[in-house]
């Protein structure tokens, strides 16, 4: 009887989070940018990202979370816009699950919040191809 009733519990723990993973768990993959500044659009990119699987969207340095406001969303990716209370710094995102189970997800992307954007060095130009003309060829 005891064993039945542990299984039981075990098993009603489980549940919500098999159905959870049946729906899709989102992963943020990718941001547009590397750096942005108060007030700047950012766009992260990756799966199961709709407002079925993600209800809220934090930036998080690892103690403080600053909810963020989403503009855009998609399945493949969620358009916000980083508050002007946010603090200069380096943040994760996080999401808060949708549904009757929420749970933080800590995403693997990171955006600095900075200040003024730093400068990119410039491209370099490829080296010229030397001529494969002949010397008759040119007159």
């Amino acid at each position: 009887m005891r064993r039945s009733f542990i299984l039981l519990f075990v098993l009603a723990l489980a549940l919500p989070v098999i159905a959870f993973a049946a729906n899709g768990v989102p992963m943020m993959r990718a941001l547009d940018k590397e750096e942005a500044k108060r007030g700047d659009t950012v766009v992260v990119s990756g799966s199961n990202l709709g407002k079925a699987n993600v209800g809220e969207l934090y930036l998080t340095d690892g103690t403080n979370d600053v909810k963020v406001k989403i503009t855009t969303q998609t399945e493949s990716a969620v358009t916000f816009v980083v508050g002007k209370e946010v603090k200069l710094g380096r943040y994760s995102l996080m999401i808060l699950t949708a549904g009757e189970t929420p749970m933080f997800i800590e995403q693997p992307v990171k955006l600095n919040i900075v200040e003024e954007y730093t400068p990119k060095p410039p491209a370099e130009e490829p080296p010229a191809e030397p001529s494969t003309a002949t010397p008759s060829q040119t007159r």
